[in-house]
C-alpha cells in the first residue's frame, strides 16, 4: 500500500505520518510506503498513483482543491483524506476521489475511522480496463484466476472470462496482497478461491496446476496471511 501526505507545515505531516504508523502497527499491515510532499505541486509533478492521499485543502499555490481536481481529471483511483482547520472548505473539496474530512488538530478516533473506511474500499478493488477501444469495469473480488498467454492473459471471473492485453506484471502491480497469490510463473489466484488437493490447486472444475517447489512455503504463508486479514475484517 502506498500512502501519500501533503501538506505545506511540518508539524502536521510529522503528525499524519505518527498516526498511519500507529494505524499500521495495530492492523499489523505489511508493505506499506509513506511518501511525503510539503506542496500541491510537489505531488502533482511527481504524476504518480497512490493508495491514499492525505491532502491539506489551504496551501500556496496549489491548494488542496486543485490538486483534488487533476487527480480526478486523471481517472487515478488515489483515495483522498482532507486535512483542514476550516470546516466552510467542506463543500467546495467534495469529489469521487474524497472519502474523508479529518479536522486539524488530528484526533485518533477520527483517524481510525477513515483510514477504515478507505481500506474497506481498497479490499474491494474494481479495475477499469480498456480494450479495443472499450472500457468495463472488473471487480477483483471476482477474479477466480489468472493465466499468462504469451502476449495476452486470460482472465477467468465466476461469470465470464476475458483475454486481455495485459502482462503478468500488470496484475502484479495492482491486485491487493495478500488476496492474490502468484502460485508460478503462469498463474495467478485468488486466495478466496484457493483449493488444494493433494499437490494440485484447483483452478475451476475443468482446470488444475501444480505448484512451484520453490513457491510452495510462499503459497502457504500468504493464504495464512489472507486468513488473518479476513479475521481482522470480520473483528
Amino acid at each position: 500500500m502506498r500512502i501519500a501526505i501533503c501538506d505545506d507545515e511540518l508539524v502536521y505531516r510529522e503528525a499524519v505520518c505518527m498516526e498511519c504508523r500507529k494505524y499500521i502497527e495495530s492492523k499489523k499491515l505489511k508493505e506499506v510506503e509513506v511518501m511525503f510532499f510539503s506542496t500541491g505541486k510537489e505531488v502533482m509533478e511527481a504524476d504518480d498513483e497512490y493508495d491514499i492521499l492525505f491532502l491539506d485543502i489551504e496551501m500556496p499555490e496549489q491548494d488542496g482543491i486543485s490538486v483534488k481536481e487533476y487527480f480526478e481529471s486523471r481517472k487515478k483511483k488515489t483515495r483522498i483524506i482532507f486535512l483542514t482547520s476550516h470546516e466552510e472548505y467542506a463543500m467546495e473539496a467534495f469529489g469521487k476521489n474524497v472519502f474523508s474530512f479529518l479536522r486539524k488538530p488530528l484526533h485518533t478516533k477520527d483517524f481510525e475511522r477513515s483510514m477504515d473506511r478507505v481500506l474497506k474500499d481498497i479490499g474491494e478493488l474494481v479495475i477499469e480496463i480498456e480494450e479495443k477501444g472499450k472500457f468495463f469495469c472488473l471487480p477483483a473480488a471476482e477474479i477466480m484466476y489468472i493465466e499468462a498467454q504469451d502476449k495476452y492473459t486470460y482472465v477467468v471471473t465466476e461469470k465470464d472470462s476475458y483475454l486481455l492485453r495485459k502482462t503478468m506484471k500488470y496484475w502484479q502491480e495492482i491486485l491487493p496482497n495478500p488476496d492474490f497469490c502468484r502460485i508460478q510463473k503462469s498463474y495467478f489466484i485468488n486466495m478466496k478461491y484457493y483449493i488444494k488437493d493433494k499437490d494440485e490447486i484447483v483452478l475451476d472444475k475443468e482446470r488444475r496446476v501444480k505448484p512451484s517447489k520453490k513457491s510452495k512455503e510462499a503459497i502457504k504463508e500468504q493464504y495464512k496471511e489472507f486468513l488473518r486479514k479476513k479475521m481482522r475484517d470480520m473483528a
